[in-house]
């Protein structure tokens, strides 16, 4: 198996070659607590966006002024300054300046050293990755980005349970495939870009991982015929007439790269494994937001969670990937984008993912959600506890069944009043439960529902409940039992209440 050494093959901005000198920048870099605490303690809290290099240098300058090693990394590594040779040195001794310049790090010159690339850090990885400098920055066609919002919505989504194998498709800096092989045997990270698969295996021994094997090649093709316990994929999802960058344009017709990966991709899935692909689909007029999703995965023998983010229209689509201080150039891209949508009868776009866990037998189950924005990090326990509820809720075919089942409310669950002032009194104006973590969907409850949750003790059936239910209410015990049914199937759906045992 080729490992993350192999970075001098891919052409690109970083030397790997070394791979003492690479591993040891990373000890030196953690040391001064570059993937830790340190650096938003000394630019008094984390970088606030990409555009910080214009609106907010001059105070991270400020910040940054004592002459202390992780000052001079910050200046020299994230906000692109010159800095004396003497602090470079101190800073990243006991590297010598030249193995650091050796690996394609840094440049020198009368004015001191400076970094030819950016590094962060995400997840206590140190991650090197290609400078972004704003709206108006001239980017190359094969930038390697950073880890962006995507990026963390696709690592939230991502089941982090033991594999033997791991895919990452469509890699860019590798994170997501340093990530997995936090608990997988082996990962193999696939990309079209040389560039980034150069800088991703540098990265990889930046951060000491050596059972990566990257990859070049389009989509599933460097992997023909192989199963994977788990699959990610953040593929250049954008819905646009152009080709102009690796990781943004596919180069196809609408969403016809998304939809090829969602139905490709269980091939590629061992017997229980799970995928988790972020997309952009089209929306014809009127058209329902899970609609081609469903089409893409009804055929799969996958379990599919359909989860959607928002839709814009093509207008405010085009706006977000196009948005330049340069008018001209500014006002071409929305006409073009806009009349390319109008010509394939997009009305608007959707934004979200699909999740996929491969059945071994069967006709998989179909569900959809909203995704909600406050998602947590990573939601691994969540996402395997709604499929382990589907599951569930796919067996039991009518009420008598469910009503027979224990639940207990889930150890996340809060429920949180609102209360306002009547007649010198306060009373619950408004109740709300929520999940604390994973993706920490919430909704109104009723008193009637809070009273059902309170009694799903894990010993007691519905069935009990409906009874003790019933007789505090004086109500009709058939129409409770049909009204708990349908507010615990909803509850175990979303992950609030968790099915115990059957009597």
């Amino acid at each position: 198996m080729a490992t993350a050494g192999i970075a001098a093959s891919f052409a690109g901005p970083l030397d790997s070659r070394d791979r003492d000198a690479v591993t040891a920048l990373g000890r030196v870099l953690r040391t001064h607590g570059f993937a830790g605490a340190a650096v938003p303690a000394a630019l008094g809290g984390p970088l606030r966006s990409k555009d910080f290099l214009r609106t907010d240098l001059s105070l991270y300058l400020r910040r940054l002024a004592a002459s202390t090693p992780i000052n001079t990394l910050i200046k020299l590594f994230m906000l692109d300054q010159w800095v004396e040779e003497r602090s470079a040195r101190a800073a990243l001794a006991p590297l010598d300046l030249r193995d650091v310049r050796l690996m394609g790090l840094i440049e020198e010159s009368s004015q001191g050293v400076r970094a030819r690339v950016r590094l962060s850090s995400y997840c206590d990885l140190i991650l090197a990755h290609d400078r972004y400098d704003g709206p108006s920055a001239h980017l190359s066609e094969d930038h390697v980005l950073d880890v962006n919002p995507t990026t963390v919505t696709l690592a939230s989504l991502m089941v982090r349970r033991p594999a033997r194998s791991a895919l990452d498709l469509g890699t860019g800096c590798g994170v997501l495939a340093l990530l997995a092989a936090r608990h997988s045997e082996r990962v193999v990270g696939i990309d079209l870009n040389a560039r980034a698969l150069n800088v991703a295996a540098f990265n990889g021994l930046l951060n000491g991982v050596d059972h990566v094997e990257w990859r070049q090649g389009n989509l599933f093709e460097p992997v023909a015929g192989t199963r994977f316990d788990l699959v990610v994929c953040n593929p250049p999802y954008v819905i646009s007439p152009e080709t102009q960058y690796v990781f943004r344009d596919s180069g196809r017709k609408g969403d016809a790269l998304c939809e090829e990966v969602v139905r490709r991709v269980p091939d590629y899935l061992e017997d229980g494994g799970f995928a988790s692909i972020l997309c952009n689909w089209a929306l014809a007029p009127g058209e329902a937001w899970s609609a081609p999703l469903r089409r893409w995965v009804e055929r799969s023998r996958c379990d599919s969670w359909l989860l959607y983010g928002t839709a814009q229209d093509p207008l405010t689509y085009a706006a977000g990937w196009n948005r330049s201080p340069d008018r001209t150039r500014y006002e071409q891209a929305l006409g073009d984008w806009t009349a390319y949508c109008d010509e394939l009868g997009i009305a608007s776009i959707g934004m979200g993912a699909v999740i996929l866990r491969r059945r071994a037998e069967g006709v998989g189950w179909i569900r959809a959600d909203g995704m909600p924005e406050n998602a947590i990090e990573p939601c691994d326990v969540h996402v395997r506890r709604i499929f382990q509820s589907q599951d569930y809720l796919s067996t039991v075919h009518d009420d008598g069944a469910l009503l027979a089942h224990a639940f207990q409310a889930a150890d996340d669950l809060r429920l949180h009043h609102t209360l306002s002032l009547k007649n010198g009194e306060y009373v619950v104006d408004r109740s709300e439960i929520q999940l604390t973590g994973g993706l920490q969907f919430k909704g109104s409850v009723d008193a009637y529902t809070i009273h059902l949750m309170a009694r799903c003790d894990g010993r007691r059936t519905v069935d009990e409940v409906v009874t003790e239910l019933a007789m505090k209410g004086g109500a009709a015990r058939d129409q409770v039992a049909t009204a708990c049914a349908a507010i615990v199937r909803r509850l175990v759906a979303l992950g609030f209440l968790i099915p115990v045992t059957a009597r």
